[in-house]
């Protein structure tokens, strides 16, 4: 196992500077972050858990005040529930952010642990630049993607989500950049971490709110051992890589500990991260692509259409292929963003796939079409996104398409007018079209705000 890996973290949290920052990186990230809060508006809007994790939210909170702004809603609360709300909402649509190396969504607790901070800490009178707060982001990214592509899939195979059980360490490290923590501080708070990660795919058994909970408890807890950490509560050494640490509890024999560092200030990995322009999970992205393109292509209609046959990776088939039985019979909304199945009826039927395709769960004829959809398991593809596709049609045709990188990777981007659009799109039902221009207005020039108030004062209700 390699050693050193924490400290050389800690240390890379601490001395980063924003003009060492490349300026794409810069803009990659604020893009990231418009995305973040597009999404947690569409989570809050939409999301069936939103109410009830509201309600158990205030309760807890008993009636206590605090200063950081809760999206779309008139309660600002302490820092450690806006966070899990905020970031609970932003992925219960699973329209986040995703990085496929590490198999994770990097933004959606970090971003909801970087705002929760950033309010709490104007209230001190010590207002958050937006290029501390860039800064602090950057790091965020690099340090949960690095870990991350560490691991790789072996946490997925191992039953882990490691948007939570990884993303907190890149979270706590951010934080304490944001709050301007000693490196020792930022030890304490990561080495509190490896006793705070959690999270289970259990959830994909019966469609459970779980994985939307994780990312909140992620950014929740990162709170509190930033909190902790403040009053120099000790946390362990090494949480990462030592003996009882991250790597060997949680991946064993599958991390590459050695990979944790590569590129560390240079190979910055927001530019390795995703944006999703649909919303489920990702590894049905390229699957979605391919049928889209072969309907409008050859103006089919789902009745038009005999089969699918779907090739893709080892990750991917483990979370939206298997077991068959269940995927193709999805009954809930979750059950249908984790169906590879489902991802490709549903687009049969429209030639794309939004947030309504969950109305027709029960559609007879997406039923009809999951039932004769098969996926196989292809060689050399891994935890990678690429997908192979040959549609049958009624009249005897079969119809291929290969996608090795879907829409919205780094190698096959979306748009910046694209990622406006998907906001505006979730976040003024809620907040309203002229508030919404404003934070599009606020993000694109983060840079120079000289506090991040500018910004979550249009983000509440």
């Amino acid at each position: 196992m390699a050693t050193g890996i924490t400290d050389a973290l800690v240390d890379y949290a601490q001395t980063l500077k924003y003009e060492d920052i490349p300026p794409e990186v810069l803009e990659r990230t604020k893009q990231m972050l418009l995305d973040f809060l597009g999404v947690a508006y569409g989570g809050l809007l939409t999301g069936e858990s939103s109410g009830p994790v509201i309600d158990g939210v205030l309760d807890l909170a008993s009636g206590a005040a605090g200063e950081s702004a809760v999206l779309g809603r008139p309660e600002r609360l302490p820092a450690h529930y806006a966070a899990l709300l905020n970031a609970t909402f932003a992925h219960s649509m699973d329209f986040d952010d995703t990085h496929r190396d590490a198999v994770i969504h990097i933004g959606t607790p970090l971003f909801a642990t970087l705002l929760a901070l950033a309010d709490e800490h104007a209230s001190t009178g010590r207002a958050v630049s937006g290029r501390d707060f860039l800064t602090a982001a950057v790091i965020g990214y690099d340090v949960t993607g690095k870990i991350g592509k560490a691991h790789g899939g072996s946490m997925h195979a191992r039953g882990f989500h490691p948007t939570a059980t990884t993303g907190i360490f890149g979270c706590s490290a951010a934080g304490a950049r944001l709050l301007g923590y000693s490196a020792q501080q930022t030890a304490n708070a990561m080495g509190l971490n490896v006793s705070q990660s959690a999270g289970s795919t259990q959830f994909l058994e019966n469609g459970s709110w779980n994985k939307r909970f994780h990312t909140g408890l992620a950014a929740h807890n990162a709170v509190m051992s930033l909190v902790m950490a403040r009053h120099d509560y000790l946390g362990a050494t090494s949480p990462i890589e030592g003996s009882r640490g991250y790597f060997a509890l949680y991946a064993g024999a599958g991390a590459d500990a050695s990979r944790a560092l590569d590129g560390l200030g240079s190979d910055f990995e927001v530019m390795n991260t995703a944006v999703k322009p649909y919303p489920c999970c990702r590894y049905s992205h390229a699957t979605i692509d391919a049928v889209a393109d072969i309907v409008r292509a050859e103006s089919l209609a789902s009745p038009d259409i005999d089969g699918i046959e779907i090739a893709m990776g080892e990750t991917g088939y483990g979370l939206v292929a298997d077991p068959v039985e269940m995927k193709r019979v999805p009954s809930n909304v979750v059950e249908g963003q984790f169906s590879v199945y489902f991802a490709a009826a549903a687009t049969a039927g429209k030639g794309g796939y939004a947030w309504d395709a969950y109305d027709r769960l029960d559609d007879a004829e997406v039923r009809r079409l999951m039932q004769r959809t098969s996926v196989t398991l292809a060689e050399g593809i891994g935890a990678g996104m690429e997908s192979v596709v040959a549609v049958r049609t009624a009249d005897g045709r079969t119809i291929e398409r290969t996608v090795a990188f879907p829409k919205g990777e780094p190698e096959n981007p979306m748009t910046w007018e694209e990622m406006q659009a998907k906001f505006t799109e979730w976040s003024a039902p809620v907040i309203g079209a002229e508030r919404a221009a404003q934070v599009i207005g606020s993000v694109a020039s983060l840079e120079s705000l000289s506090s991040m108030s500018e910004l979550t004062a249009n983000l509440g209700a």
